[in-house]
């Protein structure tokens, strides 16, 4: 990479790029209108969508959040990249060759950074596989994954690889193109005791990791159960945090299976990779994994902006349970469907397709629990409820589930199922919740801030001229910054002047991010009439009439500080008013002849 890109190239990328795919890759979109698309903002935690994107302009804008822009910023916002980065990405995809200007040592160093992460785990990632299809060393590991069930396809499918026992594999084979210190960034080597450089994967199946765009950034690697060190070491090791891998907001997989959750608007989250290699091989295409973490609000995060139901299935119940508890704590947070499937006999996910075939498991996740009836069902079991002393007990031990339900609703149906689980009256649950809630404080709705007359109108010339190519022909040259009282639509007026109304161009064109957003966000907000000349020709005339009123109440008050017998310009100023006066007749008199259509 090199200096700065040429501007036809940056504007031949934004031509080619189709936001709306673009986007698609992240969320589900549904159409909202002539000339929108919304759904769930990727920026921000929210359950009503208000993420919207115009095909036509090539812009989005959230409404909760205030993210907007064009296709690169888009994609520079959702996977934390530069902006170089960002086009570098769209061109590539788009079939756009760029020329760069200038040279920037510093600006190539941090733009680089991430890309020589992203080689090296690249890199390894070829390595380890052919290690495992071709080398000796492999041969073990061949053996497992063969009983465990995973086939030659799965293996190329997912780049599973194998890092053989010995320190230095890795970095003898990438000296030549990475630094030690490269490789200790990428989480690919490690420090020893004594403060050398080894390998940090060693005599382990691994597994890449892939971020949204399916780039490698990291990887989940198995010791073989034939391995004497076995007993001492974990089953799992992964990758440590780094610039590009945080495990907090990954899923392994969901590069691959985010179509299909999509398609289902269902996701399976399993406990590990092989489990959802083995659901993938036997066509459930929809399942993904935590990277050697617990499910957590990134995962949730994810995962909402494809699905609408989301089972996390575990093999065992004190899985399941600590499972469900981490995520009883944010699912209310997001508009998914938390269900909590426990496979029986002990099986894991991939020994239950395996054994009893997809259809069984399909069957299962259709029947899995929702979160909170799980949580319900496995707190009160754990009482005996023969006695008054239990039920009263597995009563207490429910009630801060259902406390913690925002829903009335939803709190109102869980507590008649903990009566019907414990063994008691409805009446006596309401009784017992209904006193753990009188001491919360009262939530106190924001008040929000209503626009001014002035402000209102401002922005709704704004929206036309930003919506229609006409329209702003039309009524551009007879606005002026004068028109505009609010410095913020001033900008933005003067931002869309300089751009002919292209708002995708003055999106493209402007580097202060907010102002951007706030002009993307124009054609997406929605108007206040409808769009059309007769409209916009009223929006127009209230403009100018509210402009001649200002300037006819500047008049008024020096007049009347001005002395008629002894000021020279008190004359003037009375000419002025009176011709600003008729001014205002004749504006009132055009807008009432505007038809209302």
């Amino acid at each position: 990479m090199a200096g700065r890109i040429r501007q036809e190239d940056l504007e031949a990328v934004r031509e080619r790029t189709d936001l709306v795919k673009l986007v698609s890759q992240y969320l589900q979109l549904r159409r909202a209108g002539h000339d929108s698309m919304v759904g769930l903002c990727p920026f921000h935690t929210e359950k009503t969508p208000s993420f919207s994107v115009s095909p036509s302009k090539g812009v989005y804008h959230c409404f909760g959040c205030g993210a907007g822009g064009d296709a690169v910023r888009f994609l520079q916002q959702v996977e934390n990249l530069t902006f170089v980065e960002a086009v570098e990405r769209l061109a590539k995809e788009a079939g756009v060759t760029l020329r760069y200007e200038g040279d920037s040592a510093a600006e190539r160093r941090a733009a680089s950074r991430r890309q020589a992460l992203h080689r090296a785990n690249e890199e390894a990632a070829a390595l380890y596989h052919r290690m495992l299809l071709e080398g000796r060393e492999g041969a073990d590991a061949r053996d497992y994954l063969e009983a465990r069930g995973i086939g030659r396809e799965a293996i190329e499918a997912f780049q599973v690889g194998y890092a053989p026992g010995y320190p230095d594999f890795l970095l003898r084979r990438l000296s030549r193109r990475f630094s030690p210190e490269v490789l200790l960034e990428a989480g690919l080597a490690a420090r020893d005791a004594e403060g050398g450089v080894r390998d940090r994967f060693r005599g382990r199946i691994t597994f890449p990791v892939h971020d949204l765009s399916g780039k490698p950034v990291g990887f989940g690697a198995r010791i073989l159960p034939t391995d004497p060190r076995a007993e001492g070491q974990a089953k799992y090791v992964n990758t440590a945090e780094t610039p590009i891998y945080r495990k907090q907001e990954l899923l392994y997989n969901l590069h691959r299976a985010r179509g299909a959750i999509t398609r289902s608007g269902e996701a399976v989250v399993v406990e590990g990779y092989t489990d959802v290699i083995a659901l993938w091989q036997a066509g459930i295409e929809h399942a993904v994994a935590t990277c050697g973490t617990a499910v957590g609000e990134g995962h949730f995060r994810l995962l909402s902006r494809f699905a609408r139901r989301v089972v996390l299935s575990f093999d065992s119940d004190e899985a399941g349970m600590r499972a469900a508890e981490r995520a009883y704590a944010v699912h209310e947070r997001f508009p998914v469907l938390p269900v909590v499937l426990i496979l029986p006999d002990g099986l894991d996910p991939a020994d239950h397709v395996r054994h009893r075939g997809p259809e069984a498991f399909r069957e299962a996740a259709a029947g899995a629990r929702p979160l909170v009836e799980y949580m319900l069902r496995r707190t009160v079991g754990r009482f005996d409820l023969s006695t008054v002393e239990g039920q009263t007990a597995a009563v207490a031990a429910a009630l801060p589930i259902l406390e913690g339900l925002q829903d009335p609703v939803r709190r109102d149906e869980y507590a008649h199922l903990l009566a019907e689980l414990a063994g008691v009256t409805e009446g006596s649950v309401v009784l017992a919740l209904e006193r753990r809630l009188a001491g919360r404080p009262r939530e106190v709705a924001q008040a929000v801030r209503r626009a001014s007359a002035q402000e209102r109108v401002e922005r709704e010339m704004l929206r036309l001229l930003a919506r229609d190519a006409e329209l702003y022909r039309t009524y551009a040259p007879r606005l002026s910054e004068e028109h505009f009282r609010s410095p913020q639509t001033r900008k933005l007026f003067g931002l869309l002047r300089e751009a002919g109304g292209d708002v995708g161009a003055v999106v493209a064109a402007t580097a202060d991010e907010r102002a951007a957003g706030q002009v993307a966000a124009l054609p997406l907000e929605p108007l206040e009439g409808e769009l059309s000349e007769e409209y916009a020709e009223r929006v127009w005339l209230r403009l100018q009439e509210l402009l001649l009123r200002r300037r006819a109440e500047d008049v008024r008050r020096r007049l009347q500080a001005a002395n008629p017998q002894t000021d020279p310009s008190w004359e003037g100023l009375f000419q002025q008013l009176v011709e600003l006066d008729g001014e205002l007749r004749r504006i009132r008199e055009l807008a009432e002849e505007v038809p209302a259509g």
